[in-house]
């Protein structure tokens, strides 16, 4: 009974509604969009033209430029409006989230437990209420989900089709100018495509062209804004300081910079460029830790466990939403994704040693500098379901073995 409804039509058929309760949600009963810098950026674009945090400072590159141009098209289309739409448009994007999971999962000829962590997906608090929230995860997300789709097309189906070269390239350069937390692995696997002799080497020459001509305007801008290279974006000495701020460190002896220290700072974004302020943030850190390891190591520990489990601000927030919404479903998922890597590591080697690196790829980002939002762990945790699901399968598997032999012994008897 539990595996007939596990069906692509009733995926559908879920997501669908769950998409139409959203939109409900984010039109009669949601009150305030939460939004900081991109839709700062996204404001100075369509009022001034100008892709700027800090107008008075000019051109910035304080954030890629995806999600702010995406907001900006909002605003200039909708006016007042423009976040209620936004998100209205984040929610039916989500729709396709948990498609995409079943999609990959069915390349890996493994449509049961693709089915099911689309379910989860759907069922996730987390994911169900993210769109209300102005942050590039929202586009993020179904966009990883469909370059993977692309790219295990490619691995598995050994689709030798220009335009499917192009298709990734395209695709690779849009999601590096989107979050920079996806380079070193989105990097690798492509190279594995080489080594692994998924791709001739004038289609992975066709995938890195196309990839260079999306991407290079943007290191080309910056270089002419800047006068120096400037790859991704500006803030890294900022990500490190944040780690030692009194708001967004949860163990009470690294926190360093105070709250009115941080204020002060912050208050100087407005008349000092970014580039600047990233040498007083440095100079900051190297001030509050005399550049000691035991700091950073034990914020690397502290990052850990607020990424893995819930942002400071939330760590002693034991109300009815934060419990329900986050706290337990998290620690859920995080209990099960153990026994379900150990079950991998006996089953498929290859599939371990990646989720390893997955999980490495976007932790060690934010053990470095902090883990002070929700939303970092979210860029990820659908493939935390997906080994959810598949250790829910296996449970069940056994389960249901177990009954059929004590059936079975049972008429024997």
């Amino acid at each position: 009974m539990f595996r007939n409804k596990l069906t692509f039509r009733n995926l559908c058929i879920a997501s669908a509604i769950v998409v139409i309760l959203k939109i409900v949600y984010i039109v009669f009963f949601h009150k305030e969009f939460w939004a900081v810098e991109d839709f700062t950026i996204a404001t100075n674009i369509v009022k001034y033209h100008e892709y700027s945090q800090f107008i008075k400072q000019g051109p910035t590159a304080y954030k890629l430029p995806v999600y702010p141009v995406c907001i900006s098209f909002f605003l200039e289309l909708f006016g007042d409006s423009g976040l209620m739409a936004l998100s209205v448009f984040q929610a039916v994007l989500s729709f396709f989230s948990p498609l995409l999971i079943y999609k990959i999962l069915e390349l890996f000829e493994k449509k049961v437990v693709g089915i099911l962590a689309g379910f989860l997906f759907i069922l996730s608090p987390s994911y169900f209420i993210y769109p209300t929230i102005i942050e590039a995860t929202n586009i993020f997300v179904p966009l990883l989900l469909l370059w993977f789709f692309c790219y295990f097309s490619i691995w598995f189906l050994k689709k030798e089709k220009t335009v499917h070269y192009v298709s990734l390239g395209l695709l690779t350069g849009v999601l590096f100018l989107t979050q920079v937390v996806i380079v070193p692995l989105a990097m690798m696997m492509l190279l594995a495509l080489l080594f692994f002799k998924k791709a001739t080497w004038q289609k992975f020459s066709v995938l890195m062209i196309v990839l260079c001509l999306i991407y290079s305007p943007w290191v080309v801008r910056n270089y002419f804004i800047f006068d120096q290279l400037v790859l991704s974006k500006t803030p890294a000495w900022q990500n490190v300081y944040v780690g030692f701020t009194a708001n967004n460190q949860l163990f009470d002896d690294l926190k360093l910079i105070s709250v009115e220290r941080d204020n002060f700072l912050y208050g100087m974004s407005d008349e000092v460029s970014e580039l600047e302020m990233e040498k007083v943030y440095k100079n900051e850190v190297a001030k509050e830790t005399q550049w000691e390891p035991i700091f950073f190591i034990k914020k690397a520990i502290s990052n850990f466990i607020c990424l893995w489990y819930v942002p400071p601000k939330y760590f002693y927030d034991n109300s009815i939403s934060v419990l329900l919404g986050r706290k337990i479903p998290v620690l859920i998922f995080n209990v099960l994704t153990i026994p379900s890597l150990l079950l991998i590591f006996r089953r498929n080697k290859m599939l371990f040693w990646f989720s390893i690196l997955f999980f490495g790829n976007f932790t060690m980002p934010y053990l470095i500098g902090h883990a002070a939002n929700i939303r970092f762990k979210l860029d990820f945790e659908w493939y935390q379901l997906i080994l959810v699901a598949i250790i829910m399968i296996e449970i069940y598997n056994r389960l249901t073995k177990k009954r059929i032999l004590e059936r079975c012994a049972s008429r024997i008897i």
